[in-house]
């Protein structure tokens, strides 16, 4: 069996599509065909090589995607939660933790794991070849824990619950969860801080609010539960300062997702949280430094949390949030038209150009 998919050959060059050997499962491996994928901003850094050293090439892009089970290995009959498993099954997978470093074993942070296996940036020119989204199949391995799809939750949205969303359910596990009487800000107007807002809302935050660009994005933060949105291109950081103080009684926000990646943000997120409250960094990309004054935390007393990535138990939140809140969120409007494989450059560009939030991907598309 051959599959298509494809491939970084090198940083910034032209992505090209290229066909592969389907392998034989190995005990505890599954084959999947990837029903769909979706796009993140990861792909593109990962293409211009910012993931370095940890990415390498040749690499199949691609590390938001759904399965469909075609051939488990021996010893693989269950899911994380002790599920069946079996032919024709969607399944969602984390990346391949080693399970035996100190991050794994005595941390228990296995995001943190020194001697992982990713998808979407491993190497695939050794078998077993197949280890990223963007590619008519799959081959999770044994380190791989897997989640099962629930039915009522479409393969697309489940596709962006295994990176956007499952890293806000940590990044909410993280900061010790959301109180009824908090406002929470949230920096960002991408797949991650739209899915902020909505889980600030569904947790019950008292307030939420959105800053980002373009419009577009901010109408969906509104539809998403947003009491209050705010153009960065179109204010400075003194008025969106004045805007969170309005509904805080001058305070500051009690929770800030710091969204965007952004080094600006960082710093505007430092001092627009009220003293005694919470950060968490969960954006990616900017290679500038931030400047933060030392006894900013010393004098406000604030907690700082980065996020890496996500650990199974917050896959398996995704899902469940989605199926829990499917008819009380248009989660539909994050997600922009189904590209075929050779269209995904022409589609990562338009999301680059802010065109689409959440490009989707048919691997079969012709």
């Amino acid at each position: 069996m051959k599959a298509k998919a494809l491939v970084l050959a090198a940083y910034k060059e032209p992505l090209e599509v290229r066909q592969f050997d389907v392998p034989e499962p190995e005990p505890g491996a599954i084959v999947v065909r990837i029903d769909r994928a979706t796009i993140c901003g990861t792909d593109h850094h990962v293409h211009m090589g910012l993931l370095q050293p940890v990415s390498k090439t040749p690499a199949i892009l691609g590390h938001e995607m759904v399965g469909v089970i075609e051939k488990l290995g021996a010893g693989r009959d269950t899911d994380v939660a002790g599920a069946p498993l079996a032919k024709g099954d969607r399944v969602i997978w984390a990346y391949a933790y080693c399970g035996k470093c100190y991050y794994c074993v005595v941390a228990h942070q296995p995001t943190l794991c020194t001697n992982f296996t990713p998808y979407g940036y491993a190497d695939c020119g050794k078998p077993p070849h197949l280890l990223g989204g963007f590619a008519q199949y799959a081959y999770i391995l044994p380190a791989c824990h897997v989640v099962k799809v629930p039915d009522e939750v479409p393969s697309h949205w489940a596709s962006s619950a295994s990176c956007a969303l499952r890293t806000i359910m940590h990044a909410t596990a993280r900061a010790g969860g959301i109180r009824p009487a908090e406002t929470v800000l949230v920096q960002g107007s991408g797949p991650v801080g739209l899915y902020g807002v909505a889980a600030a809302r569904a947790f019950g935050a008292r307030r939420v609010i959105c800053f980002g660009a373009p419009d577009g994005r901010l109408d969906v933060a509104t539809a998403f539960g947003a009491d209050a949105v705010c153009n960065i291109e179109k204010t400075d950081a003194k008025q969106r300062a004045e805007l969170v103080r309005s509904f805080t009684d001058g305070r500051g926000a009690d929770l800030v997702f710091e969204c965007s990646g952004s080094h600006h943000a960082l710093e505007e997120a430092i001092g627009i949280t009220r003293m005694g409250g919470r950060i968490v960094v969960i954006g990616a990309g900017d290679p500038q430094p931030a400047q933060i004054p030392g006894m900013a935390f010393v004098m406000k007393q604030i907690s700082v949390h980065g996020i890496r990535s996500a650990g199974i138990e917050y896959y398996r939140e995704a899902l469940a949030f989605l199926a829990a809140q499917k008819d009380n969120f248009p989660f539909e409007r994050l997600f922009g038209e189904t590209y075929s494989l050779a269209e995904i450059p022409k589609a990562m560009e338009r999301m680059h150009r802010l065109e689409e939030i959440k490009p989707v991907v048919d691997p079969f598309k012709s």
